[in-house]
């Protein structure tokens, strides 16, 4: 009685092992796929029009649909380098940097708030430091800014979100970066435009 079940644990774990690593896989070939496919994209849109520093948002905000890419966000000295899609659902984060669909694009007035899984895209953020340097680069240029503060906060914090009359962006994640399951604090970097 007890080799068999032995034997039946033996094979239940194999399963719920191998079901684990399909789900991976296939995750990270959908994040690939996605990754190639609005890279391509986001390629064009840059190409297809003058994309000089300072100008509107209002390209960025035209090619924002849900899921779709719009821009990249890069971190040279943490070494991050991700797409910028629109929305916050897990779809889009599953995938790339989710924007909160009513905060600022670069270029206008406001705060870009952006979110990202703290295991996946921003999970080099745990490296960041005050003075850094953030670029999102968009089909409207280049934009610059200058990472100012760094926080942990309560999850019902939205107000680290919310609109400004500057020139912000925000990057929020889960904390503690090494936690398993769902993580009951939220990590905030915050950078003023240059």
């Amino acid at each position: 009685m007890t080799r068999l079940w032995l034997r039946a644990t033996r094979r239940g774990l194999l399963a719920v092992a191998l079901t684990c690593a399909g789900t991976y896989a296939l995750a990270q070939v959908r994040a690939r796929l996605y990754t190639a496919v609005e890279d391509a994209h986001l390629s064009a849109l840059q190409e297809g029009g003058d994309a000089s520093a300072g100008s509107s948002g209002r390209r960025a905000r035209a090619e924002a649909r849900a899921g779709r890419a719009w821009g990249r966000l890069e971190l040279p000295r943490v070494g991050l380098s991700a797409l910028v899609a629109e929305g916050v659902g897990e779809g889009t984060l599953g995938v790339a940097v989710g924007h909160f669909p009513d905060s600022a694009f670069p270029g206008e007035s406001g705060n870009v708030a952006l979110a990202g899984h703290r295991d996946t895209v921003f999970q080099m953020l745990k490296d960041i430091w005050p003075q850094d340097v953030v670029r999102l680069t968009t089909p409207d240029g280049s934009f610059d800014y200058r990472v100012e503060w760094l926080a942990i906060v309560e999850p019902a914090r939205t107000d680290v979100v919310a609109s400004t009359g500057e020139s912000l962006l925000t990057l929020v994640t889960c904390y503690p970066f090494d936690y398993v399951g769902s993580a009951p604090l939220r990590y905030v970097v915050r950078a003023r435009s240059l």
